[in-house]
């Protein structure tokens, strides 16, 4: 009860202090939020905003509520998603010998809520000064069990084609970490995102576009990953580049929210420093293993069509606490949808591979789905299943913890020099307001 107190409070203090228009962080590379509410399709039923003798407004009509008064604004959103998954495991278990070793398992039904946010984002005292928060209510990670998603606070200097942004966000690398879980085109990202990409962590970027066709964002981060605090010396640097010539690519995935004419984005991006996401070894404060990665992303969108890739390249450092050889990783993953009832319903496919040592010979981790959206109004409401397979090859279960970090987990698979294949099944119901 007492984080649901707080929260409270919270929302007490700001609806008191402020009160535009439905506030959303600008998205990396176009249109929309990094994982805010999403915009009311054309077949919302909009609320007139109203408006008291004070001049301050508030106006539901955009799927959250916005209360608004001159530059001061407060717009709550929330966006929860309810999944259902089936998992088939090849040697899916922790038998101990004696115990099941080389029986089949079955599979495993699970029911889930991996996301239950609010938002809270607008703008106070002057024109240029912007803020924005999310809070998790379902599951997370960090130190305390910490709530904080995105804490951000903006200036972005009046007439000017450029912002800054400080507090903690996502770092900027890799085109599908930058669109929000609430604007995939899958139930979820592929394999290759939690490998190479830093996601959330604490830090300042500046980010801007040049004659509304280049955009770039660079920023400096602690490199301890999401609502934790500095750990060594070092620090995470990550930036970005993109070129998009034909118009603004929104960051959202799948057909529905395609334009009428065709648009590409093409980027490139690299980070150096830190270890992600906390994987530098704890406790070496002077000397922290450093880590290396690029990428290149794509995407495109027509009327009814969308079609993304990317591939990451990376160098893992290991001096610290005994020196090793670098891990070198690669990976990729490219995906396609259509809508075969415009706006309404869409089928997709997705394949991805992930090496997480080069040097180990058949352990290669594969990726394979299919999914089929039903969107009622856009990523506000929509119903996903997917079904897919995730490959292990034979060399798998010889990587390094290191070289598997990020990777799906093995559990404690009796098996060795044998390749596995697991299959998944995933429904997903999201609402954002």
């Amino acid at each position: 009860m007492r984080p649901f107190s707080s929260f409270t409070v919270v929302c007490t203090v700001l609806g008191m202090v402020v009160s535009g228009s439905c506030y959303r962080v600008e998205a990396r590379g176009g249109a929309g939020d990094a994982d805010g509410p999403e915009p009311a399709s054309s077949g919302r039923t909009r609320a007139a905003p109203t408006q008291d003798d004070s001049g301050t407004r508030v106006d539901a009509s955009q799927g959250g509520v916005t209360i608004a008064s001159g530059v001061n604004s407060l717009t709550i959103g929330a966006r929860m998603q309810f999944r259902w998954t089936v998992d088939d495991r090849d040697q899916f278990d922790g038998d101990t010998t004696g115990s099941g070793v080389d029986r089949a398992d079955g599979a495993r039904s699970e029911f889930d809520v991996p996301r239950m946010r609010v938002t809270l984002g607008g703008g106070a005292f002057r024109p240029w000064m912007r803020y924005y928060f999310q809070f998790d209510f379902s599951r997370t990670s960090g130190e305390g069990d910490s709530k904080i998603k995105d804490a951000i606070f903006e200036i972005r200097p009046t007439g000017q084609s450029y912002r800054i942004l400080a507090g903690q966000f996502k770092a900027p690398f890799g085109l599908q970490q930058l669109v929000s879980s609430g604007r995939q085109q899958f139930v979820d990202r592929a394999v290759t995102d939690a490998k190479f990409t830093p996601g959330r962590d604490m830090g300042v970027m500046l980010s801007g576009t040049v004659a509304k066709k280049i955009g770039y964002e660079v920023g400096a981060f602690n490199g301890s990953g999401e609502s934790t605090r500095q750990q060594n010396q070092s620090h995470l640097y990550a930036g970005r580049v993109y070129f998009q010539p034909l118009g603004t690519y929104s960051l959202a995935e799948g057909g529905n929210d395609a334009p009428d004419q065709p648009v590409v984005h093409v980027g490139l991006g690299a980070r150096g420093g830190k270890a992600i996401r906390g994987r530098t070894t704890e406790g070496v404060v002077q000397d922290p293993d450093n880590q290396s990665a690029y990428n290149i992303e794509l995407g495109f969108k027509a009327p009814r069509i969308f079609a993304t890739a990317e591939y990451f390249w990376m160098t893992d450092e290991q001096q610290n606490p005994d020196p090793g050889p670098d891990i070198d990783s690669r990976g990729y993953h490219a995906q396609g949808g259509y809508m075969i009832v415009p706006e309404t319903v869409e089928v997709g496919l997705r394949y991805a591979e992930v090496d997480g040592d080069t040097r180990v010979n058949d352990a290669t981790l594969r990726e394979v789905r299919g999914v089929v959206g039903y969107y009622w109004l856009s990523h506000s409401l929509k119903l996903q299943v997917d079904v897919g397979q995730i490959s292990y090859g034979a060399g798998y279960g010889s990587l390094s913890s290191r070289a598997r970090s990020g990777l799906p987990d093995f559990d404690n698979r009796l098996v060795s020099n044998q390749s596995l294949s697991d299959r998944q099944f995933r429904l997903q119901l999201q609402v954002a307001f």
